[in-house]
């Protein structure tokens, strides 16, 4: 990513040619822009957010599957959660 560009657009530009894919990945609850977290309090950085059922070691993630760290210079999270409760 150039230092001059637009973070929010960079990531959301990096979005666009991933989310299908990464979608499709079992065990994915949610992909979203988002502000990052750094020692419990949120940063001005912008990245990718990839929200997961159960998050797992490098080493025990099927090949293939391990999410960079970054797309297209917009840094990748990966954190776990459980998919939303549907509204009733």
């Amino acid at each position: 990513m150039h230092p001059d560009s637009d973070p929010l657009a960079a990531a959301q530009s990096a979005l666009a040619g991933i989310i299908d894919g990464w979608l499709a990945r079992r065990g994915v609850v949610s992909i979203e822009i988002a502000r990052r977290w750094r020692g419990g309090a949120p940063t001005d950085e912008v990245g990718i957010r990839v929200t997961v059922e159960r998050l797992l070691p490098p080493d025990q993630v099927p090949e293939g599957q391990l999410f960079p760290d970054h797309v297209d210079g917009v840094p990748v999270d990966v954190v776990e959660g459980s998919p939303p409760e549907p509204e009733g």
